[in-house]
């Protein structure tokens, strides 16, 4: 029996799920379902004994949207999630089917245990972003300087997802209208990455995706995160830029984005890793920040509004710092 299927039914079977949990299942029951590129299925089991648990499994089940590969996330939770001092779901089951490569992650329903998952086009305040940093600063410190075969680098990979053409193609298709055109340039934005691919000396284990959208409450308020499908080695300032100038609405970004910055470095220091001057900081934040706008300019397969958002903030963030002038392309 494959420990990774592709088929959803097999998934929610009580047979399969018995193999993988240890105890008899008798019933399964779906409470909900979401469908992007990978499916998130919420479901309840019943076990032979009378007790009752609830589980959320995600996995590539739809094959027009399958990618490959898809086995990030799912190496992440059985090589290193239980190891890292950072919140994420509690996974029961993570596996890669060795023939499809297909990757599923079975995990304990946190919604059913009062946590919230965010949205990535709703509001969030300074504090918040706070709370996150910290989480941030706990991975990055737990992995300061400590490469990790499993997950490379990748951002010299990510820029070669699409021609300049292409990416000039979706620049210019109204995801980000407002921004100037120097910075709407796919030569330039390309470069950039390339750039940031480079070797900086200040490399850890980074989330690489930190939206709201991949941040989960639980009932005391404390932040979690998930979705970790492109965590990679790299520049800490990859999640930092990304994630205030993805949070946070422009105004707010401007107003808190150095105090912000500094309460990470402190947090980093905290946890134990030596931190780079305020002024070094500085610079690599603004730097990094076509990061994460490279991004969203690359993402098709996400709802457009979400899409417009996110390229827009991340895009501005660019502009407001002369990001790509810092790298000099």
């Amino acid at each position: 029996m494959t420990l990774a299927p592709s088929d959803e039914a097999v998934v929610l079977s009580p047979t399969w799920l018995t193999s993988v949990l240890g105890e008899t299942v008798a019933d399964v029951v779906v409470t909900q379902r979401l469908e992007t590129v990978a499916t998130k299925t919420r479901f309840t089991v019943t076990y032979a004994s009378g007790g009752v648990a609830a589980f959320c499994a995600k996995g590539y089940f739809n094959p027009t949207l399958r990618r490959a590969p898809t086995r990030t996330e799912a190496d992440f939770y059985s090589l290193l999630a239980e190891k890292l001092p950072v919140r994420t779901p509690p996974c029961v089951h993570s596996a890669v089917d060795p023939d499809t490569g297909h990757a599923l992650i079975l995990m304990e329903d946190l919604v059913a245990a009062g946590a919230q998952f965010l949205d990535p086009l709703i509001g969030y305040r300074a504090s918040d972003a706070a709370g996150t940093l910290d989480q941030l600063a706990q991975l990055h410190a737990a992995t300061w300087g400590s490469p990790n075969a499993a997950f490379p680098p990748r951002l010299a990979s990510l820029a070669n997802v699409l021609p300049a053409e292409r990416l000039q193609q979706q620049l210019d298709d109204g995801r980000a209208p407002d921004l100037p055109p120097s910075v709407r340039r796919a030569d330039r934005l390309l470069a950039a990455v390339r750039a940031l691919a480079a070797p900086s000396g200040d490399e850890c284990l980074v989330h690489g995706d930190l939206h709201t959208g991949n941040v989960y409450r639980l009932a005391d308020g404390s932040p979690g995160l998930i979705d970790w499908q492109v965590v990679q080695y790299g520049r800490w300032a990859l999640d930092v830029s990304y994630h205030l100038a993805a949070v946070l609405d422009p105004g707010e970004r401007q107003r808190s984005e150095r105090d912000l910055l500094d309460h990470y470095l402190d947090r980093l220091g905290s946890h134990g890793a030596a931190p780079p001057s305020r002024e070094d900081a500085w610079h690599a934040y603004r730097a990094s920040l076509p990061y994460g706008f490279y991004l969203w300019a690359i993402t098709r397969a996400v709802d457009r509004p979400v899409i417009e958002h996110l390229t827009a903030r991340l895009g501005q963030a660019v502009a407001d710092h002369r990001s790509l002038d810092l790298l000099g392309v």
